[in-house]
């Protein structure tokens, strides 16, 4: 393509700012927010895995806790018979 004549970058410019070039920027948008949406989603998981750890190892202790408290229920039971 000569783009010394006046047709050509005349065609040039209008593909660029007509509606292909539309279509570039718009899927260049779009794809920009499909990986920050990625990324956003992504951290949500890491947070939540770490979020349910935690929540598994509270729950394994105040089982832990509610045992003994059953233990020491049932001596004191012993005891005052």
């Amino acid at each position: 393509m000569n783009y010394n004549s006046a047709m050509d970058i005349s065609t040039l410019l209008n593909a660029v700012t007509g509606q292909f070039g539309a279509l570039c920027l718009s899927c260049t948008v779009l794809w920009n927010l499909m990986q920050q949406q990625k990324q956003h989603m992504e951290r949500l998981y890491k947070d939540n895995k770490e979020d349910r750890e935690l929540y598994r190892t509270t729950l394994s202790h105040l089982s832990q806790k509610i045992d003994k408290i059953g233990d020491d229920v049932a001596e004191i039971k012993k005891e005052l018979r």
